[in-house]
This record gives structure tokens, C-alpha cells and sequence, in this order.
């Protein structure tokens, strides 16, 4: 595969915003990125950190063609991303906060990964792809934790649902079957009715679980 060299600015005087997901025509870009075709992108949204001048933490933001307006690909509001531009192109890498630290310590872990490139002189806009990488967690602790859980089952009542469900869904990201099992049947097996931000975690949770096992 050959792409082609890009020319990477923080911000172009020429080039702004559309009106999408997270911002309108009076936006400045968060970044834009000029291919060497003539093509420049635009990345518009909800700016959370510039990590540097070709690298920022953003959601609920679009990609848009400058020339054209047209939106390219769109992240929502609970969507973590961080974008950057290099040599390769323009880079997606979705993030998002799981108890994959130490002790349960929550962090952002990176979910999925989408790239935008020049080749042969046409704009290649590939799908986003499943990108989580196991990480370390104590056996022990995982075992432990599981064991508590079928003490629970059934019981109709769970002091801490974010907390249980953040776990499986980590467990379950590293392959573990028993935490899927759990995860997927989750009100069924602790006979707990889900409700408000806890169903939409439940049902994110599970989704991307499966999505990484497509």
C-alpha cells in the first residue's frame, strides 16, 4: 500500500467547520490536515484536550471534507477518541473507561481504531475496527471477584452495579467466558431490574463485547 505524504497544521485560516455532530460554521477546527491529492480534512467537535498540535482528545465530533462539507465519519457524545494526523494519515483510536488498572483502578483502554489515508491519489475512508488489547489483570483477583458475584446471584440487590458491570466488561474483553455468560444475562442472573444510566451501561457493555468477538 502506498499513501501519500500529507502536510499536517493545527488550524487553517482557510478551512473551518460544518454544521454536524458537535459543531456548527462558527467552529474552528480541532485539527486540519491537507493531503498532498489536494483533499484537506477538517476534525470538528467537542474539543476535551490538544494534546499536542497534531493530536487532540475529542467526542461527539465529525471529520468533514473541507471542500465539499461533507461529513466522512461521525463519533458520538459518549464516544472517547483520540485523533491524530502523521505521514499514515488521519487516526482514529476509540477509548474508554474501564477498571483495567491496578486494584480495579479505572482507566481509558482503547477500544477500537479507524484511519483515513490517501492512496493512488483517492481518499480511502476505512471502516472502524475492533483494536482492544488484553491487559494484565491478577488472576487471583479475577477469580475472587467472580466467586462474589455467585454469591450475588439471584439476590435482587447489587450495592454497586457500575462498579460489577465496569469489571465483567473488562473480564469478558479478556476472553474470560464465565464473565460474558454473566454480563449477557446480567438482570436475569442477579435478578436485578437495570434502569437510567445503569441500563445504558449494561447495554454498552454488551454491545461492545460482542462487537469484539464479530
Amino acid at each position: 500500500m502506498t499513501i501519500l505524504s500529507i502536510t499536517v497544521t493545527a488550524q487553517s485560516t482557510e478551512c473551518g467547520c460544518f454544521n454536524g455532530i458537535g459543531s456548527s460554521e462558527k467552529d474552528e477546527p480541532s485539527l486540519t490536515t491537507e493531503f498532498s491529492n489536494g483533499t484537506t480534512l477538517t476534525v470538528c467537535g467537542y474539543e476535551q484536550e490538544k494534546l499536542n498540535d497534531n493530536e487532540v482528545l475529542i467526542s461527539e465530533f465529525s471529520v468533514f471534507n473541507c471542500k465539499t462539507g461533507e461529513s466522512l465519519v461521525e463519533y458520538g457524545a459518549v464516544q472517547h477518541c483520540i485523533v491524530k494526523t502523521d505521514k499514515h494519515g488521519l487516526q482514529i483510536s476509540e477509548l474508554k473507561f474501564l477498571p483495567a488498572g491496578e486494584n480495579w483502578k479505572w482507566k481509558q483502554v482503547k477500544i477500537g481504531f479507524q484511519q483515513i489515508f490517501v492512496k493512488e491519489n483517492k481518499l480511502v475512508v476505512l471502516e472502524q475496527q475492533p483494536a482492544f488489547a488484553r491487559v494484565e489483570i491478577n488472576q487471583i483477583k479475577v477469580d475472587r471477584f467472580l466467586n462474589e458475584l455467585q454469591e450475588l446471584k439471584g439476590s435482587g440487590e447489587l450495592d454497586n452495579p457500575e462498579e460489577i458491570l465496569g469489571r465483567l466488561e473488562i473480564i469478558a474483553l479478556n476472553g474470560v467466558k464465565e464473565a460474558v455468560d454473566i454480563l449477557y444475562n446480567f438482570e436475569n442472573y442477579f435478578n436485578y431490574q437495570t434502569d437510567g444510566a445503569i441500563a445504558e451501561q449494561l447495554k454498552d457493555a454488551v454491545a461492545t463485547v460482542k462487537w469484539m468477538k464479530e
